[in-house]
């Protein structure tokens, strides 16, 4: 049997990079608002070709366990490659994008704010922790990568294993 999480990882992760770079390269603010939508299609794709190809290897038929497997380890990879390219585009190579993706999430949140009703004081309590964050930092990063595995990884992947799963009847005489 072939170890299809770590081939289907690798090739989720680095076609949501490859994304990630044509939408860099075209339009920073595109990058900002449609690239976790991107990782999500790739990714939940790639974690299908690997049940099915773990599916196909055991004769046609897969557990909810024997699913999920080869869907979350796919996700892990897959996420973990992006989170690293994503640290390296925002802290080494554009650290200037941080600053494009925090005006718009202050932007958003100006927005939000207005048709939430939110209080002068909690909003301007809202604004400065936004002001003051690095969702891209060292510590972030390494705080928020295993509870992404977590959720939504686990969650994803439990969804996949019951929609493939596919386990074989015994027939009694």
């Amino acid at each position: 049997m072939q170890n299809h999480p770590i081939r289907f990882g690798v090739y989720a992760g680095g076609m949501v990079v490859l994304f990630n770079l044509i939408l860099y390269f075209v339009d920073k603010t595109l990058l900002a608002s449609v690239s976790s939508l991107i990782e999500f299609v790739v990714v939940i794709y790639f974690m299908t070709k690997a049940v099915s190809a773990t599916k196909l290897d055991l004769g046609g038929f897969i557990s909810f366990r024997e699913a999920f497997k080869p869907a979350w380890l796919t996700f892990i990879l897959a996420t973990t490659i992006v989170v690293l390219y994503t640290f390296v585009l925002m802290n080494y190579i554009d650290p200037g994008l941080k600053d494009i993706i925090k005006a718009m999430q202050l932007d958003a949140f100006e927005q939000a704010s207005e048709w939430l009703k939110i209080s002068e004081t909690d909003k301007e309590t809202m604004l400065t922790s936004i002001e003051n964050s690095d969702s891209f930092g060292m510590k972030s990063i390494a705080f928020g990568l295993p509870f992404s595995f977590i959720f939504p990884g686990v969650f994803y992947s439990m969804i996949m294993a019951l929609i493939m799963k596919k386990e074989q009847r015994i027939i009694q005489p």
